[in-house]
């Protein structure tokens, strides 16, 4: 269970047992001591929550509103909607740990690595446990899911609390895909009437109605698009380490600087042939532009080179 879902559960215990130790009339004071040993017992296992920690993902999402009815039932299409977006919200977050720009769309490299699976539901609400499957030996570090996740749900209460030019400011330093995801995920609990509550480890957010209002009406601001572009140019080199690549353009257009793909910096390393054929000579390179504009205006463009070709003698001469 999330370390914190844990202290929130034994916090709502001690309330209880507070209250009932406070109405406590008994002439002998007999129950009031029963009552300042169960707090006591329960001070101590907050104690222990708050020290103990998992270096692996866990975190509840909570659901309330027009399809959750009762403490019990919940619409199997909103579920089926919700956990796969959010499961999209956190594949974003995964793959934007690393240096590589993440696709806008289509299949993300990696995704595989950020599955989560319902490990147990909510007592008292209508909610679910989502954990990574954690290996046999114990970690000493945090996971990379456990990091995306405890990303996600900062982000999340960092742009339900942003006024709306600092939810631009963050926005721009987020990457294009987890912004489509974080779009989808909170269209699809405005669409169905519903409401949130995503708590972690670390970090937790709260998603009432006229939050998600505010932030689907602020996402509907935002496009991300992909343009792919054939440029013509010298390849002056491809950094292996960095990922990035230096292209000089024609007629003084400049140099064009951005990421490489994990496939063409792998074929750039290996193939020596490949290497010579196209360094420092005239090649086509495909590029893809990925842009992030909020009231069409551009916040945030990704150059990213995917494949290239040395130019045709017949190119040449043109």
């Amino acid at each position: 269970m999330p370390t914190l879902l844990s202290i929130e559960a034994l916090e709502n215990d001690r309330q209880f047992v507070e209250r009932r130790r406070m109405a406590d009339d008994s002439p002998w004071g007999t129950a009031r001591l029963m009552w300042d040993q169960r707090l006591r017992a329960i001070d101590d296992k907050i104690a222990e929550a708050k020290s103990r920690r998992s270096a692996y993902a866990s975190v509840a999402l909570i659901f309330d509103g027009l399809p959750v009815i009762g403490q019990g039932d919940i619409r199997l299409d909103f579920t089926t909607d919700a956990l796969a977006s959010y499961q999209k919200v956190i594949a974003a977050s995964l793959a934007s740990q690393g240096d590589q720009p993440v696709a806008a769309k289509g299949k993300i490299k990696g995704a595989d690595k950020s599955k989560l699976f319902i490990r147990d539901i909510v007592r008292g609400s209508m909610g679910f446990i989502l954990e990574e499957l954690a290996a046999s030996q114990t970690d000493m570090f945090d996971t990379p899911l456990k990091s995306a996740v405890e990303q996600a749900t900062g982000l999340i209460a960092k742009l339900n609390d942003a006024s709306s030019e600092e939810f631009g400011v963050v926005i721009e330093t987020a990457s294009p895909r987890l912004v489509g995801a974080l779009q989808k995920f909170t269209k699809v609990l405005r669409d169905s009437g519903a409401t949130t509550r995503i708590v972690g480890d670390e970090n937790r957010v709260m998603l009432g109605l006229e939050d998600i209002n505010r932030l689907s009406e602020r996402f509907s601001d935002v496009e991300v698009t992909e343009e792919d572009v054939l440029h013509d140019g010298i390849l002056l080199g491809i950094l292996p380490d960095s990922h990035e690549f230096e292209l000089q353009l024609p007629d003084n257009q400049g140099t064009l600087k951005g990421s490489v793909t994990d496939d063409l910096t792998f074929k750039y390393v290996t193939d020596q042939a490949f290497k010579e054929q196209l360094l420092l000579k005239p090649v086509k390179a495909q590029v893809k532009y990925t842009r992030t504009s909020r009231n069409g205006r551009l916040i945030k463009q990704q150059v990213s080179l995917e494949n290239l070709e040395l130019r045709a003698v017949t190119d040449l001469l043109t």
